[in-house]
């Protein structure tokens, strides 16, 4: 037997024959995004799933060759996988972030982290705390700025740790859907989890640390570069222009504060968390940075003057500025002393002499004190390709 399947935002993409299964299974991993089961057309869909002897075997644009699955939820997880990537294919207004969410107070709790950093496990704890989820992997954003949920169940990397509270436990265990050895799809009460296509603006941006032993969740303010660079390397469009993405983020760290959550019990975490969104916000934090990467090996530094290199975009945000190499696409931090001598290489060419001398002036400190960081990072720009002595770049043009 074999039918072919319709999904909102996609139409009719996935074709299942022999697994009545796995088609069973996947209903039950996404009970937000409702699937229809339509006659099998002898006309091809994108992604396909047949049995293969006591497995699976899978094909769609991302794995042409095929791929062997040994049970249903492991042939959940790919094929919600080729899903989402097939979603946003066709919704390229929209871009998927990499990241966990909750919506707290009629707003979106953002935690883009990277694989396996408890991104889902974090997700489920605000729903044992009874938050409503927008998804624990995937989150769309639109180009208003909200965040738009998929209707995707969060999934659970099994065996659960001990260390979890038994609340937080017991939740997972009562709320258990399609598993196997590796994963479980958790399933939440139906108000708990965002129905596909349905959008909150964004709350707050928040990154994490987990510390065993922090026996009280501790809640800090973070300056919004560092939510940005997450932002800029937690999402799935990895063909766009580097500047279009800072662009796209830019207004977004504006307006939604950054935090750092440090925990060492998720369900610990996500009450505390939910309870200080609930109120007023902590006060922005700037940390002082002098830039973006580690130093590159010292070279030899021309005493003329030096100036910003044409293809060099320069996005301030808060006191720090975002430097984009618009040929290379490279992306580079600075923090306020950094972008305050961006700024003067900008409005002219200066040596490192002149640029320690104003420095030194605006900080009220003796240009000799402060020559040295000024070569230091005149090293590092350079060594980017972002700056280069002002006679070259005249003799380029």
């Amino acid at each position: 037997m074999s039918w072919d399947l319709s999904l909102p935002g996609l139409g009719p993409v996935l074709h299942l024959a022999g697994c009545p299964e796995v088609l069973s299974a996947l209903q039950e991993a996404m009970p937000g995004w409702p699937v229809e089961v339509i006659k099998a057309d002898v006309s091809p869909t994108t992604i396909r799933l047949h049995r293969d002897g006591e497995g699976y075997c899978q094909h769609s644009p991302a794995l042409p060759d095929g791929l062997f699955l040994t049970t249903p939820a492991q042939a959940v997880c790919s094929l919600i996988a080729d899903l989402v990537g097939e979603y946003f294919d066709r919704h390229p207004d929209c871009i998927g972030l990499h990241c966990g969410s909750a919506e707290v107070a009629g707003r979106l709790v953002v935690f883009p982290e990277s694989h396996r950093a408890g991104k889902s496990t974090l997700t489920a704890a605000f729903a044992a705390a009874g938050y409503r989820v927008f998804g624990d992997d995937v989150l769309a954003l639109t180009p208003e700025g909200l965040g738009r949920g998929l209707g995707i169940a969060p999934r659970l990397r099994l065996p659960l740790p001990d260390s979890l509270d038994p609340g937080l436990i017991d939740f997972a265990t009562r709320h258990a859907g399609p598993e196997d050895d590796r994963y479980r799809y958790l399933m939440p009460p139906q108000s708990q989890l965002a129905a596909h296509g349905e959008e909150a603006p964004l709350g707050a941006l928040v990154l994490f640390e987990r510390e065993v032993g922090l026996m009280i969740p501790e809640i800090l303010p973070l300056a919004p570069g560092e939510g940005l660079l997450q932002l800029l390397c937690q999402n799935f469009a990895h063909d766009a222009r580097s500047e279009t993405m800072v662009e796209r983020f830019l207004p977004l760290m504006g307006e939604v504060p950054c935090l750092l959550l440090r925990y060492s019990e998720p369900l610990a975490a996500a009450r505390a968390l939910g309870d200080a969104l609930a109120g007023p916000l902590p006060a922005t934090l700037h940390e002082i940075r002098l830039a973006s990467r580690p130093a590159t090996q010292a070279a030899p530094l021309a005493a003329g003057p030096w100036a910003p290199e044409e293809a060099v975009l320069d996005y301030p945000l808060g006191e720090e500025l975002f430097l984009v190499d618009a040929t290379s696409g490279a992306i580079h931090r600075l923090n306020a002393t950094g972008r305050l001598i961006w700024q003067m290489l900008r409005h002219e060419p200066l040596s490192p002499e002149e640029l320690s001398e104003l420095i030194g002036e605006h900080f009220g400190q003796p240009s000799a004190r402060v020559l040295d960081d000024v070569q230091a990072l005149l090293v590092e720009l350079a060594g980017a390709g972002l700056v280069s002595p002002a006679m070259s770049i005249t003799a380029a043009q």
